[in-house]
């Protein structure tokens, strides 16, 4: 029975990692988080530290998200670029052994995208994500490829199951971020029935019907309650993610009011 733990992409709710938000975060109700290679410095002290408190406060690491843009797109022409993005996909999976998360999180492009040059950019897409398959094999880490807004590539549920299509169903899954669907808001149980087992983990947060906001869940048009039916009935087991911004004036404060928009989300 599907039944949600509390987890956060922390660079939502702070960065860098200092002692006040290893504080905040220790004192919260956090069971799992993601995390991002922008959240650390260069050396290994800061992430030795948050291991630290992690393992204090039983909490665990569900996903990694790789950094990404423009100058990252592994769907780029440029093979200087492409190649740069897959780097930084590489590098998220050692981030992810070194935190013992399961699964890393990455995009299938940036954008803008022409209609043009959109069937190129797919297979160099699908061909840099097949080249991860087996470093991500051998780590026993899973990629999730994030469901994309406006021009991106995986724009639809769709075309982001065409991409992951021919790769290992065992290394591949993806990732449903809400906030994506632009003007089609009331699609989501839908979308989340689509995607079936191949949905692995979530980017939580609310938005206005147009555009990407990354409000809390119930700030926006979103039918939470029939998003969580539609989880059910596919039996999610996958992390229970926030992506959403608690812009209070104190630590504290954001991570209080994300427990308890987690509360009312949950008892739904």
């Amino acid at each position: 029975m599907f039944t949600p733990q509390l987890g956060v992409s922390l660079h939502c709710i702070a960065k860098p990692v200092d002692g006040d938000l290893l504080h905040a975060l220790r004192d919260s109700d956090v069971a799992t988080l993601e995390l991002s290679p922008t959240l650390f410095p260069s050396d290994a002290s800061t992430r030795m530290a948050l291991r630290a408190t992690m393992l204090t406060a039983g909490i665990r690491a569900a996903t990694v998200h790789a950094i990404f843009g423009g100058s990252l797109d592994i769907s780029s022409p440029d093979d200087a670029v492409q190649a740069r993005g897959l780097r930084a996909y590489r590098e998220a999976l050692h981030l992810a052994v070194e935190f013992e998360a399961g699964m890393v999180v990455v995009h299938p492009s940036a954008e803008p995208i022409t209609d043009d040059e959109r069937p190129a950019r797919l297979t160099r897409s699908m061909e840099a994500l097949r080249s991860l398959t087996d470093p991500a094999r051998e780590l026993g880490v899973r990629i999730a490829v994030e469901l994309l807004p406006r021009t991106c590539l995986g724009n639809t549920a769709s075309e982001l199951q065409r991409i992951i299509a021919d790769l290992d169903p065992d290394v591949f899954g993806i990732c449903l971020d809400v906030n994506p669907l632009m003007d089609r808001p009331d699609t989501l149980p839908d979308v989340v029935r689509q995607l079936g087992p191949q949905l692995i983990t979530l980017h939580l947060s609310d938005y206005d019907g147009i555009d990407e906001k990354h409000w809390p869940p119930g700030q926006g048009v979103l039918d939470w309650g029939a998003f969580l039916q539609a989880l059910r009935d596919i039996d999610y087991a996958g992390p229970f993610n926030y992506e959403a911004r608690f812009p209070e004036e104190t630590l504290a404060a954001s991570f209080a009011a994300l427990q308890a928009n987690f509360r009312w989300l949950s008892s739904l």
